[in-house]
């Protein structure tokens, strides 16, 4: 009898002890919540976008000057920071409300069973005293431990983080003297048309619908130069722009960059310097001088910078400045190391890299996952080292990832890396990139031919599916540029050519006075022409060969034209510069 009394007099301690615990820590546990929720409740009210004084400020700018589209760009960037801070900020509001809840509910139990164990409890002086295995100064600060530990992290990784609210639409601020509804916001898709997010834009094309853009300017005296910053390390990358954002790489054998500058000012808004490895010292491969060491340009899907250098250093950055991942892909084994330009599909990064085979490299298709930067899938693939970017286009049948090498023009699908269809040819040392234009893929391979190609087949095509081919205008560095029904063609000694998209027919060619890396570029219906030397042609896109006008950046270029708002972009040997009507 006395035996069973006292284990009931201990199982009863141990609820006494283990309800006062969870009373004590509940009660805690409430009151880091509260001060946490009225702390946040305080910052929500200060940062509201209703009541944002720099906001406010914008506005009336942009009120007196509804024209000013840069003004317009960062009131909506920093309207949109606000909300996703102040909707974030009411979300772990709800969520610490709920935990409120439930840390006083659990307080109050817990006192309840405590009063009530209380009143049942024998006094354990009348009993005599058995050795108890739950009576334990250890185990009840476990115990108790253990549960304050529980809850603080349930709280921590439940609810007291901003919740993963949809971000609303930014406001939209309505001139005074127009009354139209504001316009929702745009998805990716969208975004990405009206921003420059890869090499030759979001096609690979070159193409822009800008129109209004300057046909002259002067880098020594600055007409018409906007602003213009110097690059800190150098590079053959093209510049990318997302908003009011540009991106840009540049390295040397020892260091690797990325740098973001301000669309409206030319400001660096941060520097970051890339390593894949922990100790940050990798070796660099022996590059050719005309690549360098940042030869690929990155792309971005707008919230994220994605960089590849020569030394197979890939990185990932947010447009704060904090790299998400790194990740190495090894030493190429070839004469320009990793120099083809990086390209983006859903959440996937896709790399050519083209290697030496006869002197041991294998040559592959590499998709990273954009989220982690592990890799998703590799290809192997027949060709040797080259170096132009591959290029992601929109067929009836649906989306090609296609790339052309020395010896083949291979189409394959982005999101497996499945083959599709390929193209037989005999260049050497290809270079220029190709582009999708009249429902043709248009391909210049240096030392052979100009092909065009329907997308429409599968396996080996080179006998059915090339439209037509041309000897003339072949050029062997830039990459081609067209308006649909003309393609136009540059090579590195200046012979410049148009020719038809359906039938391949020369419809005029022109000496150019220099030499040409970078590749031609298309706004409205003017073709922008960069020489080396930094001269800068300005033609008409049409059947006649027109000038409309020349520009002097002051120093040497290979930068191909970045068009962005009205603005063009184009990077020179030393400088960054942002062109536009003054």
């Amino acid at each position: 009898m006395i035996n069973k009394m006292d284990n009931s007099i201990g199982a009863a301690r141990l609820l006494y002890r283990l309800s006062y615990a969870l009373a004590m820590v509940a009660c805690v546990f409430s009151l880091i919540v509260s001060m946490l929720m009225a702390t946040n409740l305080l910052t929500i009210r200060t940062s509201s976008p209703l009541n944002l004084q720099e906001l406010t400020q914008l506005q009336a700018s942009l009120n007196t000057n509804p024209a000013d589209d840069a003004l317009r760009i960062k009131i909506r960037d920093l309207d949109v920071t606000a909300r996703r801070f102040y909707f974030g900020g009411l979300s772990a509001l709800r969520t610490g409300t709920f935990l409120l809840l439930g840390g006083v509910v659990v307080a109050l139990a817990s006192l309840k069973a405590m009063a009530h164990l209380q009143r049942r409890h024998p006094d354990p002086r009348e009993f005599s005293s058995v050795p108890d295995p739950f009576n334990s100064d250890a185990t009840t600060r476990w115990v108790i431990g253990g549960i304050a530990v529980g809850l603080v992290i349930g709280a921590v990784l439940l609810g007291l983080r901003p919740g993963e609210t949809p971000r609303p639409n930014a406001i939209q601020v309505i001139p005074p003297d127009k009354g139209k509804p504001p316009a929702e916001s745009k998805p990716f898709e969208a975004e990405a048309v009206n921003s420059w997010p890869s090499f030759r834009g979001k096609s690979g094309s070159g193409v822009s619908v800008a129109t209004n853009l300057p046909i002259t300017w002067d880098g020594p005296s600055g007409h018409n130069i906007l602003w213009k910053v110097p690059t800190p390390l150098p590079g053959m990358s093209s510049p990318v722009a997302w908003g009011n954002k540009v991106y840009l790489t540049g390295a040397s054998a020892e260091n690797r960059e990325v740098y973001c500058y301000d669309l409206t000012t030319g400001a660096l808004l941060w520097q970051m310097a890339v390593a894949a490895t922990s100790s940050g010292i990798k070796a660099s491969p022996k590059v050719n001088q005309d690549t360098g060491y940042a030869a690929s340009t990155p792309v971005t899907d707008g919230a994220f910078v994605y960089s590849i250098f020569a030394n197979g250093d890939v990185a990932a950055i947010n447009h704060c400045s904090q790299t998400k991942w790194t990740t190495d892909l090894g030493l190429p084994i070839n004469r320009y190391g990793y120099a083809s330009s990086l390209a983006i599909y859903k959440n996937s990064i896709l790399i050519q890299c083209d290697n030496q085979t006869d002197k041991g490299g294998i040559s592959k298709l590499i998709a990273l996952d954009a989220t982690t930067g592990k890799k998703i899938w590799e290809v192997p693939r027949p060709v040797a080292d080259s170096w132009p970017s591959p290029v992601l286009i929109q067929t009836e049948k649906g989306p090609q990832l296609v790339t052309v090498a020395n010896e083949w023009i291979i189409a394959y699908h982005p999101e497996s890396g499945s083959e599709l269809w390929r193209v037989k040819v005999n260049g050497t040392d290809s270079s220029a990139s190709p582009i999708f234009a009249g429902g043709l893929v248009l391909a210049s391979i240096a030392a052979d031919k100009i092909f065009a190609i329907r997308p429409d087949g599968q396996g080996d095509v080179t006998a059915t599916h090339v439209v037509w081919q041309s000897e003339n205008g072949i050029s062997n560095v830039a990459s081609p540029v067209s308006n649909g029904e003309l393609i136009f063609t540059v090579t590195s000694s200046g012979a410049l050519t148009c020719l038809e998209v359906a039938t391949g027919k020369v419809v005029w060619e022109q000496s150019m006075d220099g030499e040409f890396y970078a590749s031609p570029a298309l706004a409205a219906d003017h073709l922008y022409l960069v020489a080396r030397n930094g001269q800068v042609f300005i033609l008409k896109a049409g059947r006649h060969y027109e000038e409309l006008g020349r520009a002097n950046l002051g120093e040497p270029s290979d930068g191909s034209p970045v068009f962005i708002h009205g603005k063009i972009l184009i990077r020179g040997i030393r400088n960054l510069f942002c062109i536009g009507s003054t």
